[in-house]
């Protein structure tokens, strides 16, 4: 289209001209070194026309000639860059298409600007996992470290995905901790580190990670309640043997676990453990008073204190107004055993045994005729234990098919 329009202006030029000069074409005259040149105004100005477009000409053919390498390089590089595109085109739809070999070939290419060449070799490691090569993976993710170090925290989150999926989980918990150094509260990170403790079970460190997971996470408030309590029961259901291990464990759990029942039966059941009887029993009369749940019943009559007495009539008051409570009722028969007092323990035993039968129950009342050396009745209390233990073992079987 640029050069009709030039030609469309040269032709009108010549006709303009050429009208000028239909009626005198005039001369001009030169003269050098002592000789004279005469032609007509027209063929000069057609001549030096000439001149002006060889000149143009030679000169645009001794540049194009000049710059001929520097123009084989771009070619060259042009090339190269198309045929690494393409590369990755294809390489990405073969690894989303689950031909790793392939994308694993077409990805290792080099070629490309650095965001490129990193985005390649992250395939690659892709590919390489898929195959369980876990040498080539991690051989890829350092070149696309190298190649754009700007991406270090998305190398890293891809290598600590891929460690873990491999089950290399002391390696992603290296890698973890030194993304967590550097890229302090990044939300991606501390949700890979909350998977990472779950997984292994290592809920001292997700105890210390909870406040960074409420205040840089949009992890809902149901989830983050989820975890809390979870990591509370599997902290209270570790063995402790030192009283201040288990007291710096429940100061440092979250207040809504401290509140919670399971979480307090399970606390005073480590205190009763360690012979904090006394401290076990306040915190369970305090909390049961306040909420009345099962297993907070049940864990009041593990607690053994010095006063069992004070202890069993506590149990009694509560127990009458909650006269058909099957829980309530195993409790004061075991504080009575622990009172030595046997016929008000089988009292309790016979209503609860018509109420709801259990191998507990039965076991229990198993020690009170025990004492009497009743040996008839224990063997018929220990069969019929033993038939319900077996009877709701089945049940489970059953359930868990």
């Amino acid at each position: 289209m640029k050069y009709l329009i030039i030609l469309i202006v040269a032709l009108g030029l010549a006709v303009v001209l050429g009208y000028y000069v239909s009626d005198d074409a005039g001369f001009v005259v030169i003269g050098y070194a002592g000789k004279v040149f005469r032609t007509s105004f027209v063929f000069f100005v057609f001549l030096l026309a000439a001149v002006i477009i060889a000149v143009y000409l030679s000169a645009c053919f001794l540049y194009r000639i000049l710059t001929l390498r520097t123009r084989l390089v771009g070619w060259s590089g042009d090339y190269s860059r198309n045929r690494a595109q393409r590369a990755l085109g294809e390489g990405l739809l073969a690894l989303a298409g689950g031909d790793f070999r392939r994308a694993e070939r077409l990805l290792r290419r080099g070629g490309g600007d650095e965001t490129a060449t990193a985005v390649r070799y992250l395939g690659a490691a892709e590919a390489a996992q898929a195959q369980n090569a876990v040498g080539r993976r991690d051989n890829y993710l350092h070149l696309a470290q190298g190649a754009l170090p700007a991406a270090e925290m998305a190398v890293g989150i891809k290598k600590v995905e891929m460690q873990v999926a491999s089950d290399q989980y002391k390696q992603a918990r290296v890698t973890l901790d030194y993304l967590s150094d550097q890229h302090f509260c990044n939300e991606k990170i501390l949700a890979l580190q909350e998977s990472l403790y779950v997984q292994t079970k290592d809920f001292e460190a997700l105890l210390d990670l909870l406040p960074a997971l409420r205040r840089h996470t949009n992890f809902t408030p149901a989830r983050l309640a989820s975890l809390e309590l979870k990591t509370a029961i599997a902290l209270l259901s570790k063995p402790r043997f030192h009283v201040d291990d288990i007291h710096e464990i429940w100061r440092q759990l979250p207040k809504s676990c401290r509140g919670h029942a399971k979480c307090i039966a399970l606390y005073a059941g480590r205190l009763a453990a360690l012979g904090q009887h006394e401290e076990a029993e306040i915190l369970l009369r305090k909390h049961i008073g306040h909420e009345w749940h099962p297993e907070l019943i049940y864990q009041y009559g593990e607690v053994r204190t010095a006063k069992v007495l004070q202890q069993m009539q506590r149990a009694e008051v509560w127990l009458a107004t909650r006269t058909k409570d099957p829980n309530l009722l195993l409790t004061v028969a075991k504080l009575c055993t622990k009172a030595e007092q046997w016929d008000k323990a089988q009292r309790y035993l016979d209503r609860l045994v018509a109420l709801a039968p259990s191998p507990a129950a039965y076991w229990l009342l198993a020690e009170v005729f025990g004492q009497s050396d009743d040996l008839e009745s224990v063997n018929q209390c220990l069969r019929e234990g033993l038939r319900l233990a077996t009877d709701d073992a089945d049940v489970a079987r059953e359930l868990s098919v």
